[in-house]
């Protein structure tokens, strides 16, 4: 499968999600804003909702491949297997278990899946392997613990154009997303063949604070990337990331803009997102205050092409008109309504998928910001979203597009 994404509403051809696992049965009161939510959802329901998601997209002829039958593949191959144990052991401060957990005769292939998404406690490990390794100060004793934020597969990788981002997580508790995508952009014979511009394993100095993640990376058109500075994406990495595109020859132009560092607009897709060629969703409250736009340009350094910052005057609605080249089309969350559109970015009114020019999927519960959408000729495809919401992400946070037409 060849990479190629040039905008954020071509028609969607092939998409990576994870379906909602035994990971988010791991959540607990005592626990769950460790792990970045504010609630339990319940899993059965969850993952109806997610099946739902994964049908809708299908019938409208898009290719959906899960995350974890890819890591089944590369599970069954030892020498990939065992790499990816090492670092996801390592990268949990528990590198004594990797030998015991990359070994098949403890496991079925489908079981060791499933714990690199649910982790696995120390009586689990010992139930299975014999060996009682101490869980002193591991969080509910788990010597492995879960990433219950892995349906939203849009921050761990972005593509843009025809090659890969590997984002580097902001919160501790998501790191180990990355790790299993970017194993399988890296081994899975699917996409091996695939270039990453950022964040590969050969790159062990793109990491720390260069912190960056997909959901903050919206593309423009084939020239222009633009990238939140937010919670979760420093601008250090912006400039970085910047230089790595442009000596890659992957576009000509990346914009970073600022949003509040709250969790509440965690990233750039949760304040705003594209529906088509200059139609735009965004939250006023937000997109009105940007207090400044950076520019960076291709330049020569002296160990090749990096990224220069540029003085910008425009403003970031000029920006959107001549990187669409039309006239700008401005959609506000739930119309604009102030106590409604303040409930509706909450609940990810703004974060649209557009699986097409014009059509965009959306939560069935934001009502308003659907009537906005359908009065602007929009079709909405709405979706159930009691539980899936409760992580607090859309149906763009769920989604790792892969190739557009």
């Amino acid at each position: 499968m060849r990479f190629q994404i040039d905008n954020e509403y071509g028609k969607l051809e092939a998409v990576l999600v994870h379906r909602p696992g035994r990971e988010i049965e791991r959540l607990t009161h005592d626990n769950m804003r460790q792990f970045l939510f504010e609630d339990i959802p319940y899993l059965r329901r969850m993952q109806d909702e997610h099946d739902n998601f994964a049908a809708t997209m299908r019938n409208h002829g898009v290719e959906v491949v899960y995350l974890e039958n890819l890591l089944g593949d590369i599970v069954r191959d030892a020498p990939a297997r065992e790499h990816l144990i090492e670092v996801v052991c390592r990268n949990a401060g528990v590198p004594a278990i990797a030998d015991q957990l990359a070994n098949l005769k403890h496991w079925s292939t489908d079981e060791l899946v499933q714990i690199l998404f649910a982790g696995v406690t120390a009586e689990e490990f010992h139930d299975r392997t014999g060996r009682r390794i101490s869980s002193a100060g591991a969080s509910e004793h788990f010597l492995l613990r879960p990433v219950p934020n892995a349906y939203f597969s849009r921050d761990p990788a972005v593509v843009v154009r025809d090659a890969a981002i590997s984002s580097k997580m902001h919160y501790r508790e998501r790191v180990r997303e990355t790790v299993l995508t970017r194993a399988v952009l890296e081994y899975h014979p699917e996409f091996k063949h695939n270039t990453i511009t950022y964040g590969g394993t050969s790159e062990p100095t793109e990491d720390r604070p260069y912190t960056i993640e997909g959901g903050d990376v919206i593309i423009l058109s084939p020239d222009a990337v633009l990238i939140g500075a937010s919670e979760r994406t420093r601008s250090e990495t912006i400039e970085l990331l910047a230089g790595k595109c442009f000596s890659a020859g992957q576009v000509k132009r990346v914009y970073e803009i600022p949003i509040p560092t709250q969790r509440a607009f965690m990233h750039l897709d949760t304040v705003f997102t594209v529906v088509d060629r200059g139609t735009v969703v965004w939250y006023s409250e937000v997109m009105q205050e940007i207090g400044y736009i950076h520019r960076y340009e291709p330049a020569e350094k002296t160990d090749g092409i990096g990224a220069q910052r540029v003085p910008e005057s425009r403003s970031f609605t000029d920006v959107l008109r001549d990187e669409f080249g039309t006239e700008l089309t401005i959609i506000d969350t739930a119309g604009g309504r102030g106590h409604f559109a303040s409930r509706e970015q909450r609940t990810d009114g703004t974060n649209t998928l557009a699986i097409a020019p014009r059509v965009a999927i959306t939560y069935d519960r934001n009502e308003r910001t659907t009537a906005a959408l359908e009065e602007h000729g929009i079709t909405c495809l709405g979706i159930d979203d009691s539980e899936l919401v409760r992580g607090l992400g859309g149906p763009r946070c769920m989604t790792m597009p892969l190739r557009r037409s």
